[in-house]
């Protein structure tokens, strides 16, 4: 008696779940980096379960194609990604092994197909190179693709997210939509506070380890006029630094910006020579602690600039 009893209870679930919607399943939603995990999160509430690729601590350049990344890939409706060729080293390496027909790629974009999320589209891109020799170094061919550092750019980058869930789930639209804007609402709110934060570095001049900042620079209004690197992805030689000294102490150079991933040797080398003090940043949320969130890594970079150069909120 009491099996028949489990097994009509058991009958009664398959029925119930086998007669939900096809739309009331949870979205399985990938996120190359945390940051945009965190939006998409956000933006996609209860309908999305979301898993992130890169760890916040690496070099975006340089992620490792774990396998355990393949799997989550492989179930994915749906990828979240910055564009711009940044993560050419890694995402269409796992899309090609995880056989997504939903998620596929080309020789050109990293990922092609109903899921694929760019968060880059409408981008008002930046140094885009006007040559693709490999002697100017890692420089990627659409423009310099950075631009989740910039504080405003994460308006965008919600937007993107929440159009892309809007197509693959078009009866949740509402849903996304409202949570879009309670994001904006918060986001918005933080912009406006943050540009009074940073309105006395207006014209300031500064150098960083990697050529990663130039949309920071474009919210801050800092100058950067030098990278540590000879080029992108090429290590400095010793005449480049001598050079870079000459150039800092010519231009009154206050500031260094190290990027998290990389040696602090060379930056703390360069304020020894020149009297700049150094602001360590995050490229990626969960860079540093604290910063789990794309507002929180924001704010994280722009305190730490500003309490380098003396102007600390």
């Amino acid at each position: 008696m009491r099996t028949n009893i489990l097994s009509a209870s058991l009958l009664a679930v398959f029925f119930a779940l086998a007669a939900r919607p096809a739309s009331a399943r949870t979205l399985h939603v990938v996120a190359t980096i945390p940051e945009l995990g965190d939006i998409a999160e956000r933006v996609g509430g209860d309908h999305v379960s979301v898993d992130t690729l890169a760890r916040g601590t690496e070099d975006i350049h340089q992620v490792v194609m774990r396998p355990s990344l393949v799997p989550k890939l492989n179930r994915a409706d749906a990828v979240v990604y910055l564009g711009l060729t940044v993560e050419h080293s890694f995402l269409p390496g796992l899309l090609n092994v995880a056989n997504n027909p939903n998620l596929r790629t080309d020789v050109v974009k990293e990922c092609v197909g109903a899921g694929c999320i760019d968060c880059s589209e409408g981008l008002a891109v930046l140094e885009k190179p006007s040559s693709l020799s490999r002697s100017e170094g890692e420089i990627h061919p659409f423009g310099n693709p950075h631009y989740n550092v910039d504080p405003a750019d994460g308006v965008l980058i919600a937007k993107n997210i929440e159009a892309g869930l809007v197509r693959i789930d078009p009866d949740h639209a509402a849903d996304y939509e409202k949570n879009l804007k309670a994001y904006l609402a918060e986001l918005n709110a933080k912009l406006a506070e943050w540009r009074k934060w940073v309105a006395p570095l207006k014209g300031m001049k500064a150098v960083s380890y990697h050529q990663d900042v130039v949309y920071l620079g474009r919210f801050t209004g800092i100058d950067f006029i030098g990278t540590i690197e000879l080029k992108p992805g090429v290590a400095p030689t010793p005449t480049h630094l001598e050079q870079l000294v000459q150039l800092m102490k010519q231009e009154h150079v206050p500031l260094i910006v190290r990027e998290q991933q990389y040696d602090p040797k060379m930056p703390e080398w360069l304020a020894e020579n020149t009297g700049a003090k150094v602001a360590v940043i995050g490229t990626m949320s969960k860079a540093l602690p604290d910063t789990d969130t794309f507002i929180k890594m924001s704010e994280h970079n722009l305190k730490a600039i500003l309490a380098a150069v003396g102007k600390a909120p």
